[in-house]
């Protein structure tokens, strides 16, 4: 999983984001202090090969949402 076209992004609320592939989710939290997304979950604990691919393709598709939303400027 390179892109994000396997991926579906979820808007929760007016903070979270989660964003689910095959076989992992991910949900990420709008900072309003540092204007910065932050995962909440703990896919980082033995981190493999797939996971690491799956965070990556996440992160760009939740912030590329979180933009869309106004969450996050430049």
């Amino acid at each position: 999983m390179s892109d994000t076209t396997d991926l579906t992004v979820r808007v929760l609320d007016d903070r979270d984001i989660v964003v689910a592939g095959v076989e992992f989710e991910v949900t990420y939290r709008r900072d309003g202090h540092l204007g910065m997304l932050v995962a909440t979950d703990a896919l980082r604990e033995r981190l493999t090969a797939s996971k690491a691919r799956f965070l990556a393709a996440a992160w760009k598709a939740a912030y590329k949402k979180a933009r869309t939303l106004g969450w996050l400027s430049s």
